[in-house]
């Protein structure tokens, strides 16, 4: 854990520019600490079948362990959506992505992911919940531009689930303030981070056949 600067240790004598360094690193220590423990909060949530409220690189979104029925389950229940329309996951590396389908085409998905971020669905899904899979047969995944989600990935060790914080056919809030407080309640932690950005429109989205081939569904 980083250790943070004492005001008090600072000596009287330093140029205001070594004093403005300091006060930076500072700053950024205690973002850092802030990081790490909703890290090892929602981490804790969602080895507990639990369901977390956590910023993205794209919008505000719910999740839980995607490889677990109760808690993708949960997750349905409290957005009231439907179970035949499919979720997101979220996964650190596209490594991570390899290991959860049991055919990965070769491509250079870095490159379509340089454009905007980009969920890619893929056909062949292996070791997610059967709640996300049995009805398309496939399992969109995204690999975030974003520290707190791929640490969080890291951290827990498996993908997650990313769905839109919201009630279903209801508007995607474009920031935390707009949140269903129907989903706040509803979920068992609420990551305190970021919460203040506002964020713009969900991923694209491509689908991609065993052979290679991608469509692009938004």
């Amino acid at each position: 854990m980083p250790v943070l600067f004492n005001p008090k240790s600072i000596p009287k004598h330093l140029p205001i520019s070594s004093l403005i360094q300091l006060n930076y690193y500072n700053f950024i220590d205690k973002i850092t600490i802030k990081l790490d423990n909703e890290i090892s909060k929602a981490s804790e949530i969602l080895r507990s079948d639990g369901t977390i409220l956590y910023p993205t690189d794209t919008i505000w979104g719910i999740g839980c362990d995607a490889t677990s029925d109760n808690a993708v389950l949960k997750v349905y229940k409290i957005k009231k959506r439907d179970l035949k329309k499919p979720l997101i996951c979220l996964a650190s590396s596209y490594e991570m992505i390899r290991d959860y389908l049991e055919f990965m085409p070769d491509f250079d998905y870095h490159e379509l992911y340089k454009e905007s971020p980009t969920t890619f669905i893929f056909d062949s899904p292996k070791g997610i919940s059967n709640h996300i899979t049995k009805y398309s047969k496939s399992v969109g995944f995204r690999v975030p531009n974003n520290d707190f989600c791929k640490k969080l990935i890291a951290e827990f060790g498996k993908p997650i689930v990313s769905t839109s914080a919201n009630l279903s056919e209801d508007k995607v809030p474009s920031n935390f303030e707009e949140i269903n407080v129907e989903i706040k309640e509803g979920v068992d932690y609420i990551v305190d981070y970021m919460k203040n950005k506002n964020y713009s429109l969900p991923s694209r989205v491509i689908k991609f056949s065993n052979d290679g081939n991608f469509v692009k569904i938004r």
